[in-house]
């Protein structure tokens, strides 16, 4: 899958809103029940450009031809570690066990304070598993388990460093003056979707 360009680098920061899915009702009394109907976030990204060259502008533009819109999903980093800034992101989907896969994407790079979880219980560091630096997906950080995960467990983490987010572009029909335009004006708006 590939990954949105990190050069030019957009504005700090990106806008990155969580997005949970929720069903909520009413009863009789008023008082509402509420049904949790997804286990993880997906993150909707804001891309903003203050300044591009007409070559940056044209790479952006390829991107987007490339991926026909909003056809093709890709992944975007939040960069906001290079600001200076450290997030520590809570149980992240990493996949579900099938008892054969061993290694797992973890959804980030240049990673550190991992904890991993199976099925929400703590695994041990070097005992049940290893962390592997790149190599995954688009340059992700990778955990490898000593025993694979039984069919249906599902792999989690809590991590500090980058995290890598999977969108698409939330327009599928933009002029190339009106992409420019929003590059400037409002931004890119990219919608988050469901982990691989």
């Amino acid at each position: 899958m590939a990954t949105f360009p990190e050069d030019p680098k957009p504005q700090y920061p990106l806008i990155v809103t969580p997005a949970w899915k929720t069903l909520i009702s009413s009863i009789g009394t008023g008082k509402e029940q509420r049904r949790q109907k997804s286990l993880f976030p997906v993150y909707d990204v804001q891309v903003n450009y203050n300044v591009l060259s007409s070559v940056d502008t044209k790479t952006l533009w390829e991107f987007y031809m490339a991926r026909k819109g909003a056809y093709e999903a890709f992944y975007i980093y939040d960069l906001s570690l290079l600001a200076s800034i450290s997030f520590n992101h809570d149980g992240e989907y990493c996949g579900t066990g099938d008892a054969a896969t061993e290694v797992f994407d973890i959804p980030g790079r240049s990673t550190s304070s991992h904890v991993i979880y199976a099925n929400g219980v703590t695994q041990a560091l070097t005992t049940d598993y290893v962390i592997l630096i790149g190599g995954g997906e688009s340059s992700s950080d990778r955990v490898d388990f000593v025993t694979p995960p039984a069919t249906g467990v599902v792999v989690t983490c809590d991590f500090t460093g980058f995290l890598r987010i999977r969108a698409r572009f939330e327009e599928d029909r933009l002029s190339r003056d009106g992409f420019n335009y929003n590059l400037f004006r409002y931004g890119i708006s990219l919608k988050g979707l469901k982990p691989a």
